[in-house]
């Protein structure tokens, strides 16, 4: 793998925060979702381009941190991506489903 992205598993979970930023905000703009996440909610409901902006950066820092630690520890890196990820898609699903 490259420098940037150290493991499979590490653009697995950025290609998963970045669908949930696109489809989030898409959805919200024409009134389909709310956000059900209270951190979250405050910025979508005052912009979508505000949410994705500040959702954006959150997964900058955490790409950025990723990098940065996958140099001493590649291994965690990649466990707790693989974790994270489904972590990522259970919560996702499960509200998704569960708001209904």
């Amino acid at each position: 793998m490259s420098i940037a992205f150290p493991t499979k598993s590490m653009i697995a979970l950025l290609v998963i925060g970045t669908v949930d930023l696109i489809t989030t905000a898409v959805l919200h703009s024409k009134g389909m979702i709310v956000e059900l996440n209270p951190l979250m909610r405050g910025f979508i409901n005052q912009s979508e381009w505000l949410f994705a902006f500040v959702k954006g950066m959150t997964i900058g820092i955490a790409w950025g941190t990723m990098v940065w630690y996958a140099q001493t520890n590649r291994d965690f890196v990649n466990k707790a991506c693989t974790w994270g990820s489904i972590a990522y898609l259970t919560v996702w699903t499960t509200w998704f489903f569960g708001a209904r």
